[in-house]
């Protein structure tokens, strides 16, 4: 136990909450709960201890708990924790706090606290079917309770900064209903109706950003699958001539081109995206632009003179389009491709979390 990292601990607890959801209706379970590919492999159920769950093999590689991180720190979120990587984080008193609030859960036949459970769980003491309804909805991320709404929702919308405020305004703009509303039609002009102008650009070059994401990741599939016959590598003057790649680039360009204006005009001068943008723009030929993509994916593809070879994690990069199937629950995590704004969804998933009344 003692040689648990945090990072371990909480893979396997946010792996037996997912699954636990699932068991309950494996045929339509929550939509933020990930892992319905792993867990639909495991015919027997036998997959239910924290050494097997913890292993992205019976559960995902990309969790959670790897989105959250960013909110939960007190530089730039919510005021949770204090520190940089997950391992080294320390929770400030109003992160202990919200931890109490979940740990206090009691679960089982004799009432035991989720926190004790959990410990013996970790130890290898406890095993499932050992479970109950009350254990499901002290782990599911469907039943928070009074107590872990109140506190999330003081963090979120009660704050005295600037991000709270900001937040505040986004949350009336969103409104209380529960469908995600339309962002042109609904959110942004709410808050510019509401004198809110340069948050509504900030919002229009967040979109921005995503689509200019979206087709980068595109340009890279089509050079991927390129390259992957290339045993030796591809040489850059048979890519050029790539029709598919000419047309991912060509898109990726246009996008660029929308989000460095957007930015421009919400004032946005994030240093790596803009500087990736100008190089993009700057490229005077696919040549260029290739060159380019392969120096942002230093480990999947490299150069070698004058040809594009795999690099140590090559792999066949899925485009976006790919990606609307992508694991349930994972359009969360995922970059935005829907036109919803990712974080944007993340706060209209709080209001409803949180109770939070809105705008109309």
């Amino acid at each position: 136990m003692n040689n648990l990292k945090p990072t371990a601990i909480c893979h396997g607890i946010e792996s037996l909450a997912c699954k636990l959801e699932y068991s309950v209706d494996p045929q339509d379970p929550s939509e933020r709960s990930l892992g319905r590919r792993a867990f639909g492999r495991d015919h027997e159920g036998a997959v239910w201890s924290f050494q097997r769950l913890r292993q992205p093999s019976n559960y995902v590689r990309n969790t959670h708990r790897q989105a959250a991180t960013r909110s939960i720190r007190q530089d730039g979120g919510l005021g949770f924790a204090t520190g940089v990587r997950f391992d080294l984080l320390a929770l400030e008193p109003v992160g202990r706090a919200l931890a109490d609030a979940f740990l206090k859960h009691r679960v089982g036949k004799g009432g035991t606290s989720l926190h004790n459970w959990l410990l013996r769980w970790l130890r290898g003491e406890r095993d499932l079917p050992d479970w109950s309804d009350t254990l499901h909805k002290a782990l599911s991320p469907e039943h928070p309770t009074a107590d872990e709404r109140n506190l999330v929702r003081s963090r979120v919308f009660e704050t005295s900064t600037s991000s709270s405020e900001k937040r505040q305004r986004l949350a009336r703009a969103i409104g209380r209903q529960a469908e995600f509303p339309d962002i042109e039609r609904g959110v942004i002009p709410r808050l510019r109706d509401a004198g809110h102008r340069k948050q509504a650009d900030e919002v229009i070059a967040a979109r921005a950003f995503g689509a200019m994401l979206d087709r980068a990741r595109d340009a890279t599939s089509e050079l991927t699958r390129a390259v992957e016959p290339g045993r030796g590598g591809v040489p850059l003057a048979t890519l050029v001539r790539d029709v598919a790649l000419q047309k991912a680039l060509a898109t990726l360009r246009a996008a660029t081109a929308n989000f460095s204006s957007k930015a421009s005009a919400a004032g946005i001068n994030e240093p790596t995206s803009r500087t990736f943008a100008a190089a993009l723009l700057a490229a005077t030929n696919e040549e260029q632009a290739i060159r380019l993509l392969v120096e942002s994916v230093g480990k999947v593809l490299n150069l070698a003179e004058a040809a594009v070879i795999r690099g140590a994690l090559f792999r066949v990069v899925d485009n976006s389009e790919s990606l609307d199937g992508v694991e349930e629950g994972a359009v969360s995590i995922e970059p935005d491709r829907t036109g919803r704004t990712f974080r944007v969804a993340n706060l209209h998933s709080l209001l409803r979390d949180t109770g939070h009344r809105g705008a109309a």
